[in-house]
């Protein structure tokens, strides 16, 4: 009899959680584990042993080479702060924006 059977429960990589979770063996060859199904997102995939798929290498590598070229020609001090320039301030008060209304010679309200 084998060790594992189907529908027992073993670790594998999920390429959709994208991490090392509970499995149920859902389709075997003889005693080799072919298929599995992921108890945490119901998906079905082949038996990856527990190995993720390996890390992309970053491409930095030519944006490197790109950044030093440019770089070659200028200094390594860093550039001159430049400050904005000075603006007055502006009055948040209607009044002093605007001359005061003249008054009228009649009341508001009628009496």
């Amino acid at each position: 009899m084998s060790a594992t059977r189907l529908g027992d429960i073993i670790d594998d990589f999920c390429p959709r959680c994208r991490m090392l979770t509970n499995h149920s063996i859902a389709a075997m060859v003889g005693e080799e584990v072919k298929k599995v199904v992921c108890r945490t997102c119901q998906h079905s995939h082949d038996y990856k042993h527990g190995k993720g798929t390996e890390k992309k290498k970053a491409k930095q590598s030519a944006y490197e080479q790109v950044l030093a070229s440019v770089l070659a020609g200028r200094s390594t001090e860093a550039p001159q702060k430049i400050e904005p320039p000075v603006r007055p301030r502006r009055s948040l008060s209607r009044s002093r924006q605007h001359p005061p209304t003249p008054s009228r010679n009649r009341p508001l309200r009628p009496r």
